[in-house]
């Protein structure tokens, strides 16, 4: 009982000494989508994209629309030695659209295939991220960093609705891993305010995930119990493919975010 008693004053006692830190933040960004699928004899916009699909048969658009989405993330940082912090993220991506014109011979991610010209149809697009990051923080004279490795694990769903033969051309569902090397800054304080810069990047063979967002953050110390934050500023995310056939996809999304959070 005496060593019991001992281990949770111990555990007590380093909780109160900044042993162990958890932060989190809640916030709605913009999905500006971008990007394009091609084939060898075939190219899709995802956005609605103009294009003159009577002089070029080889060019179609998705016609998915813009959407704004929420998010959150948890980190948990500590003082054990070698053992690295960890940080959560999701986020949901889903957008909806109609195209008059969807070019065939084409191949989304190497999955899935468009045989056949559409001239009405109905596209949805949606994907849960789930992010995990394993990192270090290092302290600088700018500020604080933290560097690391992590996976973005995407579970999603494509569908094209044909309205002229009333049935489904795809519907798809299926899930990608997108490795990535970790980077983070942020500056130390002047009046409150810092700016926070975050990187996500790999690449691998004619693949690629770049994933960047900047903004600034104003936050204020309560008794050093409770640090809550605001934050704003803009992402840039980019996941590119290509298959041995040369199907090629780039998507991406960008857009302003507003967060709030606090640091415990």
């Amino acid at each position: 009982m005496k060593k019991l008693i001992l281990a949770v004053f111990l555990t007590v006692g380093m909780l109160k000494a900044d042993f162990f830190n958890i932060s989190g933040g809640y916030g709605v960004e913009q999905q500006i989508i971008g990007g394009y699928v091609k084939g060898s004899k075939g190219k899709n916009y995802f956005g609605k994209k103009s294009v003159d699909f009577n002089n070029d048969p080889y060019t179609g658009y998705f016609g998915l629309k813009n959407k704004t989405h929420p998010y959150f993330w948890i980190k948990l940082t500590h003082k054990i030695p070698f053992v690295p912090n960890f940080k959560f993220r999701y986020v949901r991506y889903e957008s909806s659209g109609h195209s008059n014109y969807i070019a065939s011979n084409v191949t989304v991610f190497g999955k899935v295939s468009i045989n056949t010209i559409l001239t009405d149809a109905d596209t949805y697009m949606s994907i849960d991220a789930y992010e995990g990051t394993a990192f270090y923080c290092i302290n600088t004279s700018i500020g604080k960093s933290e560097l690391g490795l992590g996976a973005d694990y995407w579970r999603g769903t494509f569908r094209i609705y044909d309205n002229v033969n009333k049935k489904y051309v795809v519907n798809y569902q299926g899930s990608l891993i997108l490795p990535y090397l970790y980077g983070s800054l942020n500056t130390v304080k002047l009046h409150g305010f810092s700016f926070v810069g975050i990187a996500k990047v790999a690449k691998i063979g004619d693949k690629h995930h770049y994933d960047f967002s900047g903004g600034i953050k104003y936050s204020i110390n309560l008794k050093n119990i409770i640090e809550p934050f605001v934050k704003i500023g803009y992402k840039y995310k980019e996941a590119y493919y290509k298959d041995s056939n040369d199907n090629t996809t780039k998507l991406s999304y960008k857009g302003a975010f507003l967060e709030i959070g606090a640091k415990f």
